[in-house]
Protein backbone atom coordinates (compact mmCIF):
# COMPACT_ATOMS: atom_id res chain seq x y z
CA UNK A 1 0.00 0.00 0.00
CA UNK A 2 1.46 3.54 -0.93
CA UNK A 3 2.49 5.68 1.72
CA UNK A 4 -0.45 8.32 2.42
CA UNK A 5 0.08 11.78 3.78
CA UNK A 6 -2.70 13.90 5.32
CA UNK A 7 -3.34 17.72 4.78
CA UNK A 8 -5.82 19.54 7.15
CA UNK A 9 -7.94 22.14 5.62
CA UNK A 10 -9.27 25.41 7.74
CA UNK A 11 -12.24 23.07 8.54
CA UNK A 12 -9.58 21.16 10.74
CA UNK A 13 -11.03 17.92 8.53
CA UNK A 14 -7.93 15.75 6.93
CA UNK A 15 -7.59 14.55 3.89
CA UNK A 16 -5.70 11.74 2.90
CA UNK A 17 -3.48 12.20 -0.65
CA UNK A 18 -0.92 9.45 -2.00
CA UNK A 19 1.54 10.10 -4.48
CA UNK A 20 0.88 9.58 -8.23
CA UNK A 21 2.93 6.73 -9.53
CA UNK A 22 4.78 6.51 -12.44
CA UNK A 23 4.28 7.90 -15.92
CA UNK A 24 2.38 5.28 -17.11
CA UNK A 25 -1.38 5.20 -17.62
CA UNK A 26 -3.85 6.83 -15.01
CA UNK A 27 -7.22 6.36 -13.65
CA UNK A 28 -9.87 8.26 -16.00
CA UNK A 29 -11.78 9.25 -12.35
CA UNK A 30 -12.27 12.30 -11.13
CA UNK A 31 -9.76 13.60 -8.38
CA UNK A 32 -8.33 16.32 -6.11
CA UNK A 33 -4.29 16.64 -6.08
CA UNK A 34 -2.19 18.70 -4.88
CA UNK A 35 1.73 19.67 -6.03
CA UNK A 36 3.90 19.78 -2.79
CA UNK A 37 7.54 20.15 -2.23
CA UNK A 38 8.46 17.87 0.04
CA UNK A 39 12.40 18.93 2.33
CA UNK A 40 12.74 16.83 5.20
CA UNK A 41 9.73 16.46 7.33
CA UNK A 42 8.48 19.41 5.69
CA UNK A 43 5.47 19.69 3.13
CA UNK A 44 4.36 22.76 1.29
CA UNK A 45 1.58 23.04 -1.29
CA UNK A 46 2.42 24.94 -4.17
CA UNK A 47 -0.94 24.29 -6.07
CA UNK A 48 -4.32 22.57 -5.25
CA UNK A 49 -6.44 21.43 -7.99
CA UNK A 50 -9.58 19.17 -8.99
CA UNK A 51 -10.00 17.37 -12.44
CA UNK A 52 -12.37 15.58 -13.50
CA UNK A 53 -10.41 13.16 -15.20
CA UNK A 54 -7.23 12.48 -13.42
CA UNK A 55 -5.36 11.02 -16.67
CA UNK A 56 -5.89 14.69 -18.47
CA UNK A 57 -6.22 17.04 -15.70
CA UNK A 58 -3.15 16.18 -13.28
CA UNK A 59 0.62 17.37 -15.34
CA UNK A 60 -1.20 21.11 -16.21
CA UNK A 61 1.16 23.76 -14.55
CA UNK A 62 4.23 20.72 -13.31
CA UNK A 63 6.67 22.10 -15.09
CA UNK A 64 5.57 25.77 -13.55
CA UNK A 65 5.76 24.12 -9.91
CA UNK A 66 8.66 22.61 -10.02
CA UNK A 67 10.84 25.13 -12.01
CA UNK A 68 9.20 28.22 -9.92
CA UNK A 69 8.12 26.66 -6.67
CA UNK A 70 10.50 24.12 -6.10
CA UNK A 71 7.50 21.26 -6.01
CA UNK A 72 8.28 17.50 -6.30
CA UNK A 73 5.70 15.77 -5.50
CA UNK A 74 2.07 14.80 -6.90
CA UNK A 75 -0.31 13.82 -4.69
CA UNK A 76 -3.83 12.69 -5.32
CA UNK A 77 -7.20 11.87 -3.83
CA UNK A 78 -9.93 9.91 -5.66
CA UNK A 79 -12.80 11.23 -5.47
CA UNK A 80 -15.46 11.16 -8.57
CA UNK A 81 -18.69 13.77 -7.16
CA UNK A 82 -17.48 17.32 -8.05
CA UNK A 83 -19.46 19.22 -5.56
CA UNK A 84 -17.43 16.77 -3.04
CA UNK A 85 -13.65 17.49 -4.47
CA UNK A 86 -14.71 21.33 -4.98
CA UNK A 87 -15.58 21.62 -1.03
CA UNK A 88 -12.43 19.80 -0.50
CA UNK A 89 -10.24 21.87 -2.74
CA UNK A 90 -11.25 25.40 -1.13
CA UNK A 91 -11.02 24.01 2.26
CA UNK A 92 -7.57 23.20 1.57
CA UNK A 93 -7.00 26.27 -0.20
CA UNK A 94 -8.12 28.44 2.59
CA UNK A 95 -5.50 27.07 5.07
CA UNK A 96 -2.56 26.28 2.74
CA UNK A 97 -2.98 29.43 0.24
CA UNK A 98 -0.88 27.87 -2.60
CA UNK A 99 0.37 30.59 -4.62
CA UNK A 100 0.29 28.88 -7.92
CA UNK A 101 -3.96 28.81 -7.09
CA UNK A 102 -3.53 33.36 -7.02
CA UNK A 103 -2.76 32.48 -10.90
CA UNK A 104 -5.78 31.22 -11.71
CA UNK A 105 -7.71 34.47 -11.08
Amino acid sequence: MAHQFEFEGQSGHGYRYQPLEGEGPMSPTGANYLFVKMKGGERTVVYAGETECLHKGVHSGWDKAKKTFGANTILVRLNVTRAIRRAELEDIVALHNPPMNGDEE
